[in-house]
């Protein structure tokens, strides 16, 4: 059995062709954004032209149909549309920094994140401040994710997980806020139907058949990344916890209840089917400032991070005093000694942060094998129902 993930990344689109058990071919489109001032966007048509383009390659490197299609995404963007789907902006990048027309409120407990201002919103608010001819008629409001779901399939759906950073759901309902909703203005039936993880939305639209990809392939509700690279890596008990390096290190751990306390990010995760919560924090933009260090200090080739693994592990000085620093900081953020410690990304594939975080924690880390593709990987298990 073949299914085709995705994660919708901030930069890149990363996809995997999946059966199971391995990764058994993998593929990535950068997402151009689109910068002006203060406005982040993405061009819907060519987002959905790459995402579209990368199913399809990646259907092609299988032997046989594909069974399904799930997407996870680093959601939080905006689209408004035609009935029809044809759209009516650029996607809005959850990265925007325009003014807020709306008066700070403590969403919090509401919607399982804290809002800063920015996110969905905002961008809704703003359309209907300066261009107010862009909300009328009532037009469909998307993010990139369920958005491409409709292209993909006709109908519409949205699971809890990546509509949380959406900032119009009452996370602990499962259904939209009429509050929020009308705060920017819009009805339930501009948006896509609420639902789980791993439900079907719909079937790929006939005019799309090719090759692997028939009209019995089914399109499946994702989510958001972090609980998506989770799954990828069987971290569904509590105790356990997936530390993710990027541009900001992000911890993710299951919980048995929902709790939104500050500092943290909630998010439904498997919930909706009788499992645990997740919890998220992050450490930002640490990935930037220990790139910086590593090419001051070895250069930009190929081999800088196999020298400042080497260096830190030989001697102390400043590449190991960096990585403890690193650690600590990662450790203070915890609140237990984990069960289980899962790393995925990039510093996963470097022996001094393994060494180092299991002796500063006192326990085996163990390293995915999906590596940078765990959030692919978690969306491809959704589609395998």
């Amino acid at each position: 059995m073949k299914s085709i993930g995705l994660d919708l990344g901030t930069s890149a689109i990363k996809g995997v062709l999946y059966d199971g058990k391995q990764v058994l071919a993998e593929g990535h489109r950068d997402v151009p954004l689109l910068r002006e001032g203060e406005k982040v966007e993405i061009d819907a048509l060519g987002h959905w032209e790459d995402a579209w383009s990368l199913i399809c390659e990646l259907g092609r490197q299988s032997d046989e149909a594909i069974v399904g299609i799930a997407m996870a995404a680093a959601s939080g963007n905006t689209l408004l549309t035609e009935l029809d789907g044809t759209p009516r902006t650029r996607i809005v990048s959850w990265l925007d920094k325009r003014e807020s027309p709306l008066e700070p409120v403590d969403l919090h407990e509401l919607v399982g994140w804290p809002w800063n201002g920015g996110f969905p919103l905002v961008h809704l608010a703003w359309w209907r401040q300066h261009k107010p001819e862009l909300m009328a008629d009532n037009p469909n409001v998307f993010m990139n994710n369920d958005w491409l779901a409709f292209k993909l399939t006709g109908k519409r759906g949205l699971d809890h997980s990546s509509a949380t950073p959406f900032f119009l759901q009452d996370q602990a309902r499962g259904v939209y806020s009429e509050e929020l909703l009308a705060l920017v203005g819009l009805l339930p039936s501009q948006l896509s139907p609420l639902c789980p993880s791993g439900t079907e939305i719909g079937r790929l639209r006939p005019e799309l058949a090719n090759g692997n990809l028939t009209c019995d392939t089914k399109v499946y509700s994702g989510s958001f990344d972090h609980p998506s690279a989770a799954r990828a890596v069987g971290m569904t008990t509590p105790g356990d916890i997936l530390l993710s390096c990027g541009t900001s290190w992000v911890g993710f751990s299951p919980i048995d209840t929902r709790r939104v306390r500050k500092g943290f990010l909630c998010d439904p995760f498997e919930s909706y089917r009788g499992g645990p919560w997740g919890e998220i924090f992050s450490i930002a933009r640490i990935g930037l400032e220990l790139e910086s260090f590593i090419v001051s200090r070895y250069g930009d080739g190929a081999d800088r991070y196999d020298l400042f693994n080497s260096e830190a592990l030989a001697t102390e000085g400043a590449a190991r005093d960096l990585v403890l620093s690193t650690i600590d900081r990662f450790k203070s953020r915890l609140e237990f000694t984990p069960r289980r410690l899962v790393m995925v990304g990039g510093p996963s594939e470097g022996k001094a942060w393994r060494h180092f975080i299991g002796e500063r924690l006192g326990l085996t880390v163990e390293i995915s094998p999906f590596a940078k593709q765990a959030g692919a990987v978690g969306a491809a298990m959704l589609a395998q129902q």
